[in-house]
Formats: structure tokens, C-alpha cells, sequence
């Protein structure tokens, strides 16, 4: 017995799922190479950035008027103030105060130099550095105030 042959343009099922299974293939590979390629590549950051500064410490700022409610506004002032260290804005506080972070490359700056160049800045009231305050005494004790 002799099988009949299969009509013109007509292709088996197994070639076809396997040509199906090549094209997946081959688009996951490709996939996968433009991925790989897409990452950028680590490099050392650029000269002045902010990973090349040691912070000093906060200061808290209050600006003269006209008031200044936007952290934008305050880094465009504190920018302009000139020397070696800089001025990051770290949040809004309460009152008009700014809470903001001096840096410097410099290992001799240091935070007691950022507060005064901050108060002979014309724009600024007052600069105080945020420290940690402790009572200079005990609290006494009393019947509203127990012992520890």
C-alpha cells in the first residue's frame, strides 16, 4: 500500500510547531540580550557630587521676608551662598523653619563655620544647629513626678 501524497503547500504539524517554538525562542533570546544592554554601566560619579562631601550636620534656618514656602525656593537661596561648603534642604519645619544639611569636601570645615556663614547671609533671621538638648540637671521628683 502506497500512501497518498499530501496536497501542495501543505505542511506537516510537527514542523510547524516546532518552527512556532524556534520563533519564541529566538524572541526571548533577543529580548533578553537588549535588556542586558540596556542597563547603564556603574561609574564613578561625577567630580562635586554629593557622595565626594561629608556632612557636617543640620542647621535650622529661617529666612528673612518675604516668606519662603517652597524647598526649591530655599535651595535657589542657599545656593547662592558662596564658599566651600554647601547647603542641602532636608525638609519644611514648623514656623518658617527650614531644616537643612551643610556638606563640604573640605575635612577641615567644620558645622560651627557653616552656622556662621549662614547668619552673615543677608537673606537669612536666624541659623541654629539642630543638637541633641539633655537637661543640665535632674528632674526632681515629686508626687506628679515619679522616679525613674
Amino acid at each position: 500500500m502506497t500512501r497518498p501524497a499530501p496536497p501542495t503547500g501543505h505542511r506537516p504539524r510537527a514542523s510547524l510547531r516546532a518552527l512556532l517554538a524556534l520563533a519564541t525562542a529566538a524572541s526571548a533570546a533577543l529580548l533578553a540580550l537588549s535588556a542586558c544592554q540596556a542597563q547603564p554601566k556603574a561609574s564613578a560619579p561625577p567630580p562635586g557630587s554629593i557622595s565626594d562631601d561629608r556632612a557636617l550636620g543640620d542647621i535650622m534656618v529661617r529666612f528673612k521676608p518675604p516668606a519662603v514656602d517652597l524647598s526649591e525656593d530655599a535651595g535657589k537661596l542657599l545656593a547662592e551662598i558662596k564658599g566651600p561648603i554647601r547647603y542641602v534642604v532636608k525638609r519644611p519645619m514648623s514656623g518658617g523653619v527650614w531644616l537643612v544639611t551643610a556638606i563640604s569636601p573640605s575635612a577641615d570645615a567644620s558645622l560651627d563655620q557653616a552656622v556662621d556663614t549662614l547668619r552673615a547671609t543677608p537673606r537669612i533671621e536666624t541659623a541654629e544647629p539642630d543638637r541633641l538638648l539633655k537637661p543640665s540637671r535632674s528632674i526632681p521628683t515629686s508626687r506628679d513626678m515619679p522616679a525613674r
